[in-house]
């Protein structure tokens, strides 16, 4: 149950912070995160624990992947394939940088977080 506590808290960090009021597009990106969220979290969750903070810090690559499916496949099915992969140029434009320097800071806070929880013996002694 501690390692649940954990995940949750660290997949619960970008919600919360939606609502610190910082311009980088949160509340297009908080309606797809939250069933990412929980559902990558629940995968992380049944996996053995030797390899949790490897997949956490894989998180903010695979939900990149998965905005770069998601927005231009919704654009896809209003306008069609080819502004579909005009939306895709334009949504990499701005989630690739993004991605970086948030997928970065949440990251080094799961770290922090997780250096918490083993300083206070909050998680199981092989993770």
């Amino acid at each position: 149950m501690k390692k649940a506590l954990y995940l949750f808290i660290v997949y619960l960090m970008p919600v919360i912070s939606a609502l610190i009021p910082l311009e980088h597009f949160q509340d297009l990106w908080i309606w797809l995160y939250l069933p990412f969220a929980v559902a990558y979290g629940t995968y992380i969750w049944f996996q053995p624990d030797s390899r949790m903070m490897i997949l956490v810090s894989f998180t903010p690559i695979v939900f990149l992947c998965l905005v770069l499916v998601v927005f231009p496949f919704l654009a896809a099915m209003d306008a069609g394939a080819i502004e579909g992969l005009k939306f895709l140029a334009v949504v990499a434009l701005f989630a690739v940088p993004a991605s970086v320097v948030i997928g970065s800071v949440f990251v080094l806070l799961a770290f922090a977080i997780y250096a918490l929880f083993r300083r206070y013996d909050l998680l199981p002694g092989n993770s």
